[in-house]
């Protein structure tokens, strides 16, 4: 009866402890991550761009996502505009793919990136989509919906 006791006091305990996990899914990597955080198209013909914050080890990493309707894949280079007017580029793409007509990427943020992003809201991100196979680039641009992008910014890399 005692270790029957010991037993549901652990469970009990691990239950209401435990936090959840959520992973961002891209190639062969899975990150842990932030909720999603939906930001409105700038045009009218581009659905929403998805962000994310995850970690890779100790790294930060912003991941992207949004559907478009035939291959290509996110280029290089990533603009992010604060709200402070703060610019930041992102050209370290760790991994890109296009999957169930979703774009996909992950961008590797410096320690620098990340505090003047824990400082200042997110205002627009500014993505170029690729397909190589027909040599055809697409400019878009995508804007908050008024999340407080610092502080999920803040909680999540405080851990």
């Amino acid at each position: 009866m005692k270790k029957n006791l010991i037993i549901l006091t652990a469970m009990l305990f691990i239950i209401l402890t435990a936090k959840g996990q959520n992973l961002f899914l891209i190639g062969e990597h899975s990150y842990p991550c932030t909720e999603i955080i939906t930001f409105q198209a700038n045009s009218d013909d581009k659905s929403e761009l998805n962000v994310l914050f995850a970690k890779d080890g100790t790294a930060g990493v912003f991941g992207i996502s949004t559907e478009f309707f035939m291959y290509a894949i996110f280029s290089e280079k990533l603009i992010i505009y604060l709200k402070d007017g703060i610019v930041i580029t992102c050209d370290n793409r760790g991994v890109t793919e296009y999957v169930d007509h979703h774009a996909k990427a992950v961008y590797y943020l410096t320690n620098e990136q990340l505090n003047k992003m824990k400082n200042s809201d997110i205002h627009t991100v500014r993505y170029t989509l690729e397909n190589n196979s027909i040599d055809v680039e697409w400019n878009f641009s995508a804007s908050s919906l008024g999340v407080s992008t610092k502080n999920i910014i803040t909680k999540f890399f405080k851990d």
